[in-house]
């Protein structure tokens, strides 16, 4: 019986393996380019997409240009989408509206600008959605599909956040919100926590629930603003929802106060500080495009939202859980190569002299 279960487990991890290199060689990384005069697989997002050639598990890196990749770019296949940065000047990767609809399982969308994010179609459950480092305008899912296991890490938004649908293990972690509210559905297993809130008014984080059992909890958020009114966090959860909030920061720029909401379906606890620099490493007051200026932006050539520990405050790793953001949206794990400078003109059969940056996050 002994070799019997020892050749069976042999036989077992033998079959693993193999079936591993299948996966890893059925994947295709295929490369998108919409420039004029550059060889690429293809020129157009939506039809690298819809080719029988891209199956579900590949690759599409899609390259930075002036011109977007369309207006309205429907995602049914499970695709990993890479573009070059969100930020950096003359390297970056635009998409108009991204849609989701059934098929989308497993999908990654990263180092991308995206004027919009919303779904389309119904009737499916589609899970492992993950956005990683990209600007992103509104970000809207519908409630005609339920969304299980998505991942919203290190990304911008500049206008709100809304996932109105059936969610189950959703992480909102590291992410940067310029628009006014977040709001969200049936939210017994959202993670929130370790984002930077910059806005000028009043902020509104929504908790809505058929059940009215579900806690939203919110913690380890920075929440600025720039005004010489006072400003609330509002918590709304229709008075019947709960909402709990532990160890985040507010501040006001200017010289209004910056406070969460008070009620009964409220908690908010006793590590939460509010009226408290968060000793960003470097943000500028004057400065409208930053985020710590008037306008409710973030400029990443300018602000450095890593902290300092002060007097008061928590330290930078209880807040940030470690993270480090990344200004420009570069796609984190994969490398980045930029031309720094290169000679203007040469002889024939001369010499081409270029400097390269290369890195990866």
């Amino acid at each position: 019986m002994k070799n019997f279960m020892s050749f069976s487990k042999r036989a077992l991890i033998f079959s693993s393996l193999l079936f591993s290199v299948a996966l890893i060689s059925a994947q295709t990384t295929w490369t998108v380019n919409n420039n004029p005069n550059v060889s690429a697989d293809f020129t157009d997002l939506q039809a690298a997409i819809n080719d029988v050639s891209v199956m579900n598990g590949d690759i599409l890196y899609v390259q930075h240009s002036p011109t977007s990749y369309g207006g309205n770019i429907d995602l049914s296949k499970s695709l990993t989408i890479i573009g070059r940065s969100h930020a950096d000047v003359g390297y970056t990767t635009t998409i108009g509206t991204l849609r989701v609809t059934g098929g989308a399982d497993g999908s990654t969308v990263k180092g991308c600008r995206i004027n919009s994010i919303s779904a389309v179609g119904s009737g499916s459950t589609i899970d492992g959605l993950s956005f990683y480092d990209n600007s992103i305008g509104s970000f809207d899912l519908n409630n005609n599909h339920d969304f299980t296991n998505t991942t919203i890490k290190g990304n911008i938004f500049t206008n709100n956040l809304t996932i109105r649908s059936v969610m189950s293990n959703v992480t909102i972690t590291n992410n940067i919100f310029l628009g006014g509210s977040n709001t969200f559905y049936e939210v017994d297993t959202v993670f929130y926590s370790y984002n930077v809130i910059g806005f000028n008014g009043n902020f509104t984080l929504s908790n809505y629930d058929t059940d009215n059992s579900q806690q939203l909890n919110i913690s380890n958020c920075i929440f600025v603003s720039n005004s010489a009114a006072d400003r609330t966090i509002i918590l709304n959860a229709n008075n019947t929802n709960i909402v709990q909030v532990d160890n985040c920061v507010t501040y006001n720029y200017g010289s209004g106060s910056h406070v969460f909401e008070t009620d009964t379906y409220i908690t908010i606890n006793g590590n939460v500080q509010e009226n408290t620099n968060p000793n960003f490493t470097s943000v500028d007051t004057g400065n409208s495009q930053s985020i710590a200026g008037t306008g409710s932006n973030y400029d990443p050539l300018n602000d450095d939202l890593t902290l300092q520990d002060g007097a008061g405050l928590f330290g930078s790793e209880g807040l940030y859980e470690g993270y480090n953001f990344i200004n420009l949206g570069l796609p984190t794990g994969y490398p980045s190569v930029k031309i720094l400078s290169h000679d203007p003109t040469i002889a024939k059969n001369g010499n081409l002299s270029v400097t390269i940056e290369a890195k990866t996050n």
